[in-house]
């Protein structure tokens, strides 16, 4: 919990740390809860429209989901961090996606909160809330690659724009794809003799 309060409070002493120790366990810890934080915000915003177990699946799903990915997601930036010329590890840039998700969790989990008790509310205070730990969560993102990866800024901002094309091409490719054969697919039945 101290390393949570610190990742919120002094980002900056928390990458140090982080860097010095290189403790899995703590990165760990952090990633599962930044991620029970966005399911109980996919909980509440479910819950006021549907069934409580629709909710509670919901919420499970993308829990388990998000650490999936997030494991994915600090391989796929170290990849790109190392070819750019990078020095770091599977540690580092696991460390760096896990510590910049966190505050944009907490404000995912408080706008679902505001939206759950008042849809205005949420809107308007949401908004404020996700302004604020976005700017956090990529701040700190952008500070850990620099420090993890030794690299300057310029550097971690390109391999910011290089691992966010990377999802786009993956997920339009994939798509197209998937697409392409079930079209295909349901054709194919048309055109035999």
């Amino acid at each position: 919990m101290e390393r949570i309060k610190e990742i919120l409070i002094n980002p900056v002493i928390a990458i140090a740390k982080a860097k010095k120790e290189k403790s899995l366990n703590k990165t760990i810890l952090v990633l599962i809860f930044s991620w029970i934080l966005v399911g109980l915000s996919f909980f509440f915003s479910f819950y006021k429209e549907s069934l409580i177990l629709v909710a509670f699946g919901s919420a499970l799903m993308i829990f388990l989901f998000g650490i999936l990915f997030s494991v994915f997601y600090g391989y796929i930036i170290d990849i790109v961090m190392n070819i750019l010329g990078g020095k770091g590890k599977y540690y580092d840039s696991l460390t760096a996606a896990t510590y910049s998700s966190l505050p944009i969790s907490i404000g995912l989990l408080l706008t679902s909160i505001m939206s759950f008790v008042h849809p205005m509310l949420g809107m308007a205070i949401g908004f404020i809330v996700i302004a604020i730990t976005t700017a956090l969560s990529l701040s700190i993102y952008f500070r850990a690659i620099k420090e993890f990866y030794a690299t300057d800024m310029l550097m971690a901002f390109i391999g910011f724009l290089i691992t966010f094309y990377v999802f786009i091409i993956a997920v339009y490719i994939s798509a197209a794809f998937s697409m392409g054969s079930t079209l295909f697919g349901s054709l194919l039945p048309t055109f035999r003799v």
